[in-house]
């Protein structure tokens, strides 16, 4: 159900992405925090932004703060000399190197495109890239780290705090919808909950419904931080809001139902959000285009990588350990591996869910992904598949100097891409393969001498006619290309002259040594 309502959401939330009247679409970083050059761009109305340590989220998130002019806020706030500080005392000798700095932004405005820069040589100025009468976009911006949403210790002031003054503290109750927000992700309801100000000091207290009544400094760490959410961002409305991690604090339940009560806010309040995050369940619940990934490099460069496929997205944040993962370059070749493994699991009593494959990459990005799984130690859980049109172009060494290691690199049967070993075989395997689509042998022949005579003329490379025939195949029999593949392969592993062979005993092997493991 849950999954239901993210895709409806992430549809919706696409759709009215180009009705915003305000929007960051993008933030370009130089010189700063070991940054050369960065440019990230922000695609779908909430963004996550992933990575390792020291890759470079915090410092996207603080620059995109300096996009706006937010009103009734100070003249120290939102601007970089702020968010960006440098140690240098007066007296000591040790400062923080102090080189120039540009943070560009490119936006979405009422009045129509704009960009702007913040430019530091000796001190932060602004320019808006030679337009002329231009001024800063205003909009509200909210820019918080949930992990600081009221800690102990700042509890513990404000009560001293308010001790102090002598008199009762204002109380302002939350609105019905800032308690909603919390109740989604907590499992007890609210009879109320308020916020206690006095002078410039604020604190919360909750009281459940036929429960306990109590202050913030008793509330559990992922309480205070939905809850403090809750209060700030819920009455937002045309703003962008920028969240430092998160999930912490919160249990992966909860870190998936905040995400879906983001984007519902999101959409009935005209908001953007961009949130740093380390868990998976927080990349999972926006779509991949909502999701952007920093690396930083063996060099100490960061940059963009393309979102990462699920299975290679599982490996970065630990959870291959119990799978067997597979990267294959697209849906024909994953069709290919699924009949054979439908054959190899049944045969060693492994259960499917043990099995992972991911697809659509292109394979010249196969070195890029293997040196990423590589540094996130995952490497014994994964093999690497390539079309057999690859065999001899040094791509398998590139994977392999790419991680360093011996990892196995496989290549699917044939000297093309795999539809046309697949036509081929399925030319020389009718009769079981009219069974397997469950349709007459002749009915089979006769629409593959039809797609033959269509194509006989084709100038086309030998690969794309093949993918044409097997579309031209596949639909009249109410299947798709991918299963016309797994059909093929499946029935092909039991040959012992097929070239499907090395493939199938590679794969055995590999199976058999990860599940040893």
């Amino acid at each position: 159900m849950i999954e239901r309502r993210f895709r409806r959401l992430w549809g919706q939330l696409q759709g009215k992405k180009p009705h915003l009247p305000h929007f960051l679409s993008d933030v370009r970083l130089k010189g700063i925090r070991g940054i050369d050059d960065l440019r990230v761009i922000f695609d779908y109305p909430v963004s996550v932004i992933a990575g390792g340590n020291g890759s470079g989220k915090s410092t996207v998130l603080f620059a995109a703060a300096c996009a706006y002019r937010v009103p009734g806020a100070g003249v120290k706030d939102f601007v970089p000399s702020t968010l960006f500080p440098d140690y240098r005392p007066k007296p000591g000798s040790r400062t923080d190197e102090k080189g120039e700095v540009v943070i560009e932004f490119d936006y979405s405005t009422p009045g129509g495109r704009t960009a702007m820069r913040w430019r530091r040589s000796k001190r932060w100025s602004r320019s808006f890239l030679g337009r002329k009468n231009a001024v800063q976009p205003e909009r509200a911006v909210y820019l918080r780290a949930l992990s600081t949403f009221g800690s102990q210790s700042s509890a513990r002031f404000v009560l001293g705090s308010l001790s102090y003054i002598g008199f009762a503290p204002r109380e302002t109750p939350l609105t019905a919808l800032q308690i909603e927000f919390a109740q989604q992700m907590l499992p007890f309801r609210y009879a109320e909950v308020v916020n206690l100000s006095g002078r410039d000091e604020n604190l919360l207290f909750a009281a459940q419904e036929g429960g306990a009544a109590y202050s913030e400094l008793h509330m559990a760490a992922g309480e205070r931080a939905i809850l403090r959410l809750s209060q700030r961002v819920v009455p937002l409305e045309g703003a962008l809001v920028l969240i430092d991690e998160v999930e912490a604090g919160l249990h992966p339940w909860a870190q998936q139902l905040l995400l879906l009560q983001l984007q519902q806010l999101a959409l009935r309040n005209d908001l953007q959000i961009v949130v740093t995050t380390h868990s998976p369940v927080v990349l999972d619940s926006v779509p991949a285009h909502g999701r952007i990934f920093l690396e930083r490099d063996e060099d100490g460069r960061v940059a963009v990588r393309p979102p990462y496929r699920d299975v290679v997205q599982n490996a970065l944040y630990g959870r291959s350990d119990e799978t067997l993962s597979l990267l294959c370059e697209d849906d024909a070749a994953e069709g290919v591996l699924r009949g054979v493994f439908d054959v190899l699991l049944l045969r060693r009593r492994i259960r499917k869910e043990s099995i992972r494959i991911g697809r659509d990459t292109g394979a010249d990005e196969f070195p890029a992904h293997a040196r990423a799984v590589r540094r996130f130690g995952q490497l014994d859980n994964f093999v690497f598949v390539l079309d057999g049109d690859r065999r001899g172009g040094g791509l398998e060494e590139k994977i392999r100097d790419a991680a360093g290691r011996d990892v196995p690199v496989l290549f699917l049967p044939g000297r093309d891409a795999p539809e046309v070993w697949v036509w081929d075989r399925l030319r020389r395997n009718r009769e079981a393969a009219a069974e397997e689509l469950r349709i007459p042998v002749d009915d089979l022949s006769e629409r593959m001498s039809r797609q033959d005579a269509v194509y006989a003329s084709a100038s086309d490379r030998p690969a794309e006619i093949a993918k044409a025939k097997l579309r031209g195949l596949s639909e009249p029999v109410g299947c798709d290309v991918p299963d016309v593949c797994r059909i093929v392969a499946r029935l092909e592993v039991e040959r012992t002259d097929s070239a499907i062979r090395p493939l199938v005993e590679n794969l055995e092997g590999a199976l058999l040594a990860w599940r040893s493991e």
